[in-house]
Parts: structure tokens; sequence; C-alpha cells
């Protein structure tokens, strides 16, 4: 949905009350769902969500308190009355996935997109990787030609602003659908063509393959992750999808 001004300023910034509440009950509901798959949850008991839902946007304050307190240790949340802050929390699913944090909220929920994309990139066949390539050129690529033999880090160098803001969305687009499917049993509902259908679904196996080696790697470091992590993606493919939607408003780009 559009934003103004002064909400894209906010998300921007990595706000996540404001991105909450800019997103709509379908995309909410894919969090509502990592939340509700944890046994120590609190949110199914709060009175907002068994009054609202499942209108997720009425209260997305729950949501947002419930992910920051996942991403806190249990005795630490009792001390501080709340968890982390979200920036906190992003940071440590960057350590989880052994991403170098650094720079904001914003930019670290790029570096865990780009990690988990990245690593799948490499196991895609040339063919695969191709026609991702060819949804970049569809959208208006006029640089330098893309090669399939490139790691995905070059080819974003290689892209223009404007690009760049497209590529980020797809990437995001790609590991949001496959970790909801591989953790949820359902993806996202995209509304692509045929060729990008097809370029996204080429991702899925690999970032499954991915996903099932991470939860085996990081089960004796706490169940929580089991909610912070696909929760944190999801979160940067919603504000990956606000500010291109924002993008392509004042751009006339699709």
């Amino acid at each position: 949905m559009p934003i103004g001004d002064n909400e894209f300023e906010t998300v921007a910034k990595g706000d996540l009350p404001a991105l909450l509440a800019s997103s709509s009950d379908d995309d909410l509901d894919f969090l509502v769902s990592y939340i509700l798959n944890a046994s120590t949850e609190s949110l199914s008991s709060k009175d907002e969500y068994k009054r609202h839902r499942p209108k997720h946007s009425r209260y997305t304050d729950l949501i947002a308190a419930e992910i920051r307190e996942f991403g806190g240790n249990t005795f630490a949340n009792l001390f501080r009355g709340e968890g982390p802050f979200y920036a906190e929390v992003v940071v440590d699913v960057c350590e989880q996935l052994k991403v170098k944090p650094g720079g904001d909220v914003v930019e670290n929920e790029k570096k865990i997109l780009m990690k988990i994309v990245e690593d799948s990139w490499e196991k895609l066949s040339p063919e695969k990787r191709e026609e991702f390539l060819d949804e970049i050129r569809k959208a208006g690529h006029k640089g330098a030609s893309l090669s399939a033999a490139m790691p995905l880090s070059v080819i974003m160098a290689q892209l223009s602003v404007r690009l760049a803001g497209f590529m980020a969305y797809r990437m995001a687009m790609v590991a949001a659908n496959a970790v909801a499917r591989q953790v949820l049993g359902r993806g996202l509902a995209l509304a692509v063509n045929a060729g990008l259908a097809r370029a996204i679904g080429a991702f899925a196996g690999p970032i499954g393959w991915i996903v099932t080696g991470l939860w085996t790697a990081i089960d004796l470091a706490g169940p929580a992750y089991r909610v912070t992590i696909p929760c944190v993606i999801h979160v940067a493919y919603l504000r990956q999808k606000l500010l291109f939607e924002a993008l392509a408003a004042s751009a006339d780009f699709e």
C-alpha cells in the first residue's frame, strides 16, 4: 500500500512499529504464524489478539513487542520489563548467520537477505541463474552485461541505484518466500509474472537446505531463534516491499 512521506522516512530509518503499522493483514499473518509456532509465545493470550485476529493490523504493537521479547534472554527481559530494541535483535540474527553487522537496522537487514540469497545463488545451476538475471534485464538494466557466472555481490555492484532497489526487493521476496515455505509450509501470495515465479521457485530448494542446516546448528543456542530469524527475514522483506512500492510510485517504475 502507498505510504506518505513521513511514514516512508520513518520506515526507511528502520523503525519496526511504523513498518508493521504500514503492512497489510496478509503480510502480518506470517509474523503472527512464526510467533504462534513457539510454545513460549504470549501473543495468543492477549485480549487484543483474541478480539481482532485475523485483522493483525489492529495490534501491531503487540507483534512488535513479541518479536523483541523473543530476541532477548528471558531473565534479562524480566529485569528490563521488555525485550531488547529491534536493532539489537537484528544484530543478534546477523551473528547467528555469520554475517558481520555494521551500519543501521536497514543495512543489517539487507546483509541478512544478501547472505541467504548469495549462499543459495552458489547452489543454482547456470540456467536458473540466467532466468533470474532475465528479470533484471526486463526491468531496464542498461549497464555492463550481467553474467550468470558472476557472484551475486558483483551483479549488485553493477546495478544503478534505481535497479539496486528493484533487486533488493526481489532478493527479499526470494528469501522470505523460501523461508515461509520451509518453516510454515506455505509461501507468500506473490503477484508476479511466470518468469519471475520460476526464478523465485528455483531458490526455494537451496534456501530450504540452508534453513534446515541453520535450525540444526542453532538448536542448542535456544528455541527463540526459530522465531527471531524468520521474523527478521520477513520484516526485512516487508521493509523492502514498502520502500520499493514508494520508489515505483514516485518514478513510475515497475
